[in-house]
């Protein structure tokens, strides 16, 4: 795995357990936030990974449908 690789999926787990952890204590508006970071580091690691052009936005849909269509 790619050190960028590494590093945006290490972070993605990190943000994730964050968010567990929010959840336990009823941060909800904090939880969210982030969950949408790990999803996005993460979608961000695969787009790394797999060479595929990568959109410069923060959007998880937009993110998504670039590799869909």
């Amino acid at each position: 795995m790619r050190k960028e690789v590494s590093r945006l999926w290490e972070q993605a787990l990190e943000d994730f357990d964050t968010a567990e952890k929010l959840l336990e204590v009823e941060k909800y508006y904090a939880s969210v936030f982030f969950s949408e970071q790990a999803a996005e580091k993460a979608l961000k690691a695969l787009f790394v990974e797999k060479k595929w052009r990568m959109a410069f936005t923060h959007g998880l849909t937009e993110l998504a449908e670039r590799r869909r269509g």
